[in-house]
């Protein structure tokens, strides 16, 4: 409509000059024409104007009708746009490498050995902690009697340094003794094909048995002080010989571990090397 405007104030505005009456009639003649073109375009956009009305109306109505024959599938679609945030957070829950998988600080004077377990789920990780069979690969174990299933995931062990050793004089001789720990270890594929909530799990429970484990080395280091302090206060070298001989010198050691336990049940947290029964799933 702007431009058709312009159009006839143009046409209405003619460049002053004499014309002859023919001249006038001549434009009077092309304004009419204009007009009427003007008209008739107004009237064209009129009629398509309604009709576009009409289409979307009756669009509206199909729409309408679709709706009505084809409400479960609508309330399908509906319950599944409202399980979409469940799906983006699966989606969103995939590892790709971060949070890293937890890594064990080095223990003074204790070697660390891994044992390898597998799997893309939680049910798959115990079952291969509880088949891991490291008793009978790093054993004996020592029995506890609050686990009868004799299972473990992870075990703390001492040895001595020394093929063998002499004695000059019981209180210079002193037997060295390095600690074991065995620890369960997982390598999860970062392709975003396992969860990262599992890996972030798995650290948890990692952390967990390494302080429990860490924390018999603590009482081991502290009751093998304690037996060279013994053998050293003896009077004779045949004497320290018999002391270490002895296979009971290793009982107060076994109890006082066995006690560590006990304790970590009384207060049973994951902090201080204890697995609650059901803690994140384990």
């Amino acid at each position: 409509m702007r431009r058709s405007r312009s159009t006839t104030a143009a046409s209405a505005n003619p460049p002053f000059r004499p014309i002859s009456r023919y001249r006038a009639a001549s434009l009077r003649n092309s304004w009419a024409a204009r007009l009427l073109a003007s008209i008739a375009s107004g009237l064209v956009v009129v009629v398509l104007t309604i009709l576009g009305f009409g289409l979307v109306e009756q669009g509206r109505l199909n729409l309408d009708n679709l709706a009505a024959a084809h409400g479960t599938g609508l309330e399908l679609d509906r319950n599944a746009w409202h399980s979409a945030p469940t799906v983006v957070y699966g989606l969103m829950d995939r590892w790709y490498g971060h949070p890293s998988i937890y890594q064990p600080p080095a223990i003074a004077n204790t070697d660390i050995i891994f044992f390898d377990v597998s799997g893309k789920t939680q049910a798959d990780l115990i079952n291969g902690l509880n088949h891991s069979n490291i008793c009978v690969t790093y054993g004996p174990c020592l029995v506890d009697p609050a686990v009868p299933s004799g299972i473990a995931w992870g075990l703390e062990g001492d040895f001595g340094t020394q093929a063998y050793y002499y004695c000059y004089s019981p209180r210079t001789t002193t037997l060295d003794f390095r600690h074991r720990v065995i620890l369960p270890r997982w390598s999860p594929p970062s392709d975003g094909s396992v969860p990262r909530t599992l890996v972030e799990k798995w650290n948890d429970l990692a952390k967990t048995i390494y302080v429990h484990e860490a924390g018999h080395v603590v009482v081991a280091e502290q009751d093998i002080a304690d037996m060279n302090a013994q053998a050293q206060a003896l009077a004779t070298c045949d004497a320290v010989f018999s002391f270490w001989a002895d296979p009971h010198v290793w009982d107060k050691l076994s109890a006082d571990q066995n006690a560590y336990h006990a304790r970590l049940r009384a207060d049973c947290r994951p902090e201080i090397g204890c697995i609650p029964y059901g803690w994140e799933g384990w």
